[in-house]
C-alpha cells in the first residue's frame, strides 16, 4: 500500500508539472485578443488579408503582417462580407473536445499503469521477503563446512557459558523437565576481531541445528515498513525449523537507543523494526526452541528494550585473549601454514600482546607472504618479526632519505629511551631498537612484559613517561636542542599523566576523585572532562603539569649519568641500524664491567670483554 501512494503521488505530481508547463507555453504563444469592434474597423478599412474560421472564432491577419483573435456573434453573414470583399477566408474544425478527451484517455491510461506496476513491485517485494529468511538458512546437512568449537581458541570462559546453548539445543528435554527454560536472547559483546561471529557459527555447528544469519543492515530499508516485515518474516520460518538458532551480527544497526531524537515518535524505519524484533522475541512459547545470538561492538548505545531480562537474557563479553589464550590462537591458524620445525608459539604469543583473534589470523597470514615473498618454503620467526612490524608501525620505508645529522639525532633518541627503560626498575625489557623509518614513525623502542598486566601501579606509569621523555632528554644533552621527532612521546606521556590525574586518583592534591569520564563503550574515543570549578581545573592542570615535569627531569638525570654509554649505544645504532634484546644486553653487559671501550676499538672480537664470545660487534659481523 505503501509503494502505491507513493507511485500515485509521483503520478500526480507529474501531472502537475506537466500541466504548469504546458499552462506557460501555451501563455506565451496566445495571439492577441480584440473587440469585435476593432475588427469591423479593421475591415472597414481594407486592413485584413486574410481570415482563418473555428466556430464562431476568427484570426485575423493583417496586411502588415501581425494578427489577432477575435469572437464574432454571425459567422454566416461576416462571410458573405469577407467574400464581397475578396478577403481571403480559411475554414478549421474546433479540435478542443477532441484534444481534451484524447488527454483524459491518455492520463487514465497512465494511471492504471501506475496501478499496474506499484502492484507488481508489491508482489516482486513480497515475493523477495518470502525468500529472505530461506537464502540465510545454513543447513547441517547442506554441504557448508561446519565451524565447531575446535575451531575456536583462546577464549575459555565464554566457551564455557556458550555450551550449556548446545546443550540446550541437543536435548532440549532435559531441562523442560525439572522447569527450567532456556535463554531465549545471548548477545555478545566485545571489540571488534575478537571472534564474536566465529563463535556464533561455532555454537550452530556444535548443536547441528539449522542457523539463520543476518546482519544489521539487512532490516533497514528505504522502505516503510520492510524491516518490520523481515523480522516478523524470519521468526515465522523460524518456528517451522524449530530447533534452530537465529544470529544477528551488527545489531547495533537496528537496536539503538530510541531516546530522543526523530525516532522517538515510532514513525522511523529503525523503530518499527526494533518494535517487531521486541515483540517476536517476547512471542516465544514454551514450546519454540529457539535461540537469538547477537552481536555486537556498542552495547552501550543498544536500547534497555532489548537487553532486559527475558529478551537478552545473558551479556557474554568477549575481549582480547591473554598470553595463553593468543599462544592457542596462533596454533589454530598456524597449523594451516608450513612452519619451521621446532617453531614454538610461546615467544610470538608473547610480543603481541592485546592482538585480537582476528589480528593474530593476520599476522601469520603476513608471515607466510613475506617468507613466500623471499623464496622459502618455511615460516620461521623472524618472518613473524617482520610481520608484526608491519602491522605495528607499516611498510619499511626503504626509499626515505634521511640526512647524516637526522639520522645521528635519531640515533640519540632512541639510545636514550633505551638506555632509561634499562635504568628503572619499574620498566618492562628492551624487545627491540631501530632506527630505520615505518609508516609514519622514524625509529622506535619497543618494550615487551613479562606476563600480560591486567593493572598497573604508581611507579610503573611514572616509569612510562620517564622512558617516553628520555629521547627528548637524550636530544637535549647531545645536541642542546629540541626537535618535533619527540611529538608522539609527549602526546603518550601527557595522555598517560592525564588518566594518572584525572581517572586513577593516583594525585595526593586531586585525591581518589574521576575527574575525567569515557563512555566510548569497546571502540574506545576521547574522553571528556566533568564539570569542575575553575580552581579544580588549575590544580589539575598543575598536578599534570608537575608529574610531566619531574619524570622529564628524572630522564635528565639518567642520561647525564650514562652519558658515555648514550654516545655508544646511538653509534652502534648508527652502524647497524637495528638491535634486538639479545644484542641489547650484550652491550649494557660490556659498559657495565667498563670493558665496552676496548669492545668498540676492536670491532671484530673485544678481547678483554668478558662477554667476548658473544660481543656484538663479532655477533653482528657475523
Amino acid at each position: 500500500m505503501a509503494i502505491l501512494i507513493r507511485n500515485l503521488f509521483i503520478f500526480f505530481l507529474f501531472t502537475v508539472l506537466l500541466g504548469g508547463a504546458y499552462g506557460l507555453w501555451k501563455l506565451e504563444n496566445t495571439l492577441r485578443t480584440v473587440t469585435y469592434s476593432e475588427f469591423r474597423h479593421c475591415l472597414a478599412n481594407h486592413e485584413l488579408e486574410s481570415t482563418t474560421f473555428t466556430g464562431n472564432k476568427v484570426i485575423a491577419t493583417h496586411k502588415a503582417g501581425d494578427s489577432y483573435e477575435t469572437t464574432v456573434p454571425n459567422p454566416e453573414k461576416l462571410i458573405s462580407e469577407l467574400q464581397d470583399r475578396n478577403i481571403q477566408i480559411i475554414f478549421k474544425k474546433d479540435r478542443s473536445e477532441q484534444l481534451f478527451q484524447a488527454t483524459a484517455l491518455i492520463y487514465i491510461i497512465l494511471l492504471l499503469l501506475t496501478v499496474i506496476i506499484s502492484l507488481s513491485k508489491k508482489k516482486r517485494l513480497e515475493e523477495e521477503e518470502s525468500k529472505f529468511a530461506s537464502d540465510k538458512l545454513i543447513l547441517p546437512d547442506s554441504g557448508h563446512k561446519l565451524v565447531t568449537f575446535d575451531d575456536v581458541a583462546g577464549i575459555p570462559e565464554a566457551l564455557e557459558e556458550l555450551q550449556e546453548i548446545v546443550n540446550f539445543l541437543k536435548n532440549p528435554d532435559q531441562f523442560s523437565k525439572i522447569g527450567a527454560v532456556s535463554p531465549k536472547g545471548i548477545l555478545l559483546q566485545g571489540p571488534p576481531g575478537t571472534g564474536k561471529t566465529l563463535l556464533a557459527r561455532a555454537i550452530a555447528g556444535e548443536a547441528k541445528v539449522p542457523f539463520y544469519s543476518f546482519s544489521g543492515s539487512d532490516f533497514v530499508e528505504m522502505f516503510v515498513g520492510v524491516g518490520a516485515s523481515r523480522v516478523r518474516d524470519i521468526f515465522k520460518e523460524a518456528k517451522t525449523n524449530s530447533p534452530c538458532i537465529i544470529f544477528i551480527d551488527e545489531i547495533d544497526a537496528v537496536g539503538g537507543s530510541r531516546a530522543g531524537g526523530a525516532t522517538a515518535s515510532g514513525q522511523d524505519e529503525r523503530s518499527q523494526t526494533l518494535n517487531a524484533l521486541l515483540v517476536e522475541m517476547d512471542g516465544f512459547s514454551t514450546s519454540d526452541t529457539i535461540v537469538v545470538l547477537a552481536a555486537t561492538n556498542r552495547p552501550d548505545i543498544l536500547d534497555p528494550a532489548l537487553r532486559r531480562p527475558g529478551r537478552f537474557d545473558r551479556q557474554v563479553t568477549i575481549l582480547p585473549p591473554d598470553l595463553k589464550g593468543r599462544k592457542k590462537i596462533l596454533q589454530v591458524h598456524g597449523a594451516k601454514v608450513a612452519l619451521q620445525p621446532g617453531l614454538g608459539m610461546d615467544k610470538i604469543a608473547h610480543m603481541v600482546p592485546g592482538f585480537t583473534g582476528a589480528e593474530l589470523a593476520n599476522l601469520v597470514n603476513e608471515a607466510a607472504l613475506m617468507a613466500a615473498r623471499r623464496g622459502k618454503d618455511r615460516v620461521d620467526y623472524l618472518d613473524f618479526e617482520h610481520a608484526r612490524d608491519r602491522i605495528l608501525m607499516g611498510v619499511e620505508r626503504k626509499g626515505m632519505i634521511i640526512s647524516e645529522k637526522d639520522r645521528n639525532i635519531l640515533a640519540f633518541h632512541e639510545a636514550g629511551h633505551a638506555i632509561v627503560a634499562k635504568t628503572l626498575p619499574e620498566a618492562d625489557p628492551i624487545h627491540k631498537i631501530t632506527i630505520i623509518p615505518r609508516g609514519r614513525a622514524l625509529g622506535q623502542t619497543q618494550q615487551l612484559s613479562v606476563t600480560d598486566r591486567t593493572s598497573y601501579s604508581y611507579e610503573y606509569l611514572k616509569s612510562r613517561i620517564t622512558i617516553l621523555m628520555g629521547g627528548r632528554a637524550a636530544e637535549e644533552i647531545a645536541f642542546q636542542q629540541r626537535t618535533t621527532g619527540a611529538q608522539g612521546d609527549i602526546v603518550q606521556a601527557t595522555e598517560i599523566a592525564t588518566n594518572m590525574i584525572c581517572k586513577w586518583g593516583m594525585s595526593d592534591v586531586i585525591g581518589p576523585q574521576a575527574m575525567v569520564i569515557d563512555d566510548s563503550g569497546f571502540l574506545g574515543g576521547a574522553a571528556h572532562r566533568l564539570e569542575m570549578s575553575d580552581r579544580t581545573s588549575d590544580s589539575v592542570d598543575k598536578e599534570i603539569k608537575n608529574l610531566l615535569e619531574l619524570c622529564n627531569n628524572e630522564a635528565l638525570t639518567i642520561l647525564k649519568e650514562q652519558f658515555y654509554l648514550l654516545k655508544q649505544l646511538a653509534s652502534i645504532l648508527l652502524e647497524v641500524e637495528t638491535l634486538d634484546d639479545e644484542e641489547f644486553e650484550i652491550i649494557m653487559a660490556c659498559h657495565f664491567t667498563d670493558k665496552i671501550e676496548a669492545g668498540i676499538q676492536e670491532t671484530h672480537q673485544c678481547r678483554d670483554c668478558p662477554a667476548a664470545e658473544s660481543c656484538i660487534h663479532s655477533k653482528l659481523k657475523k
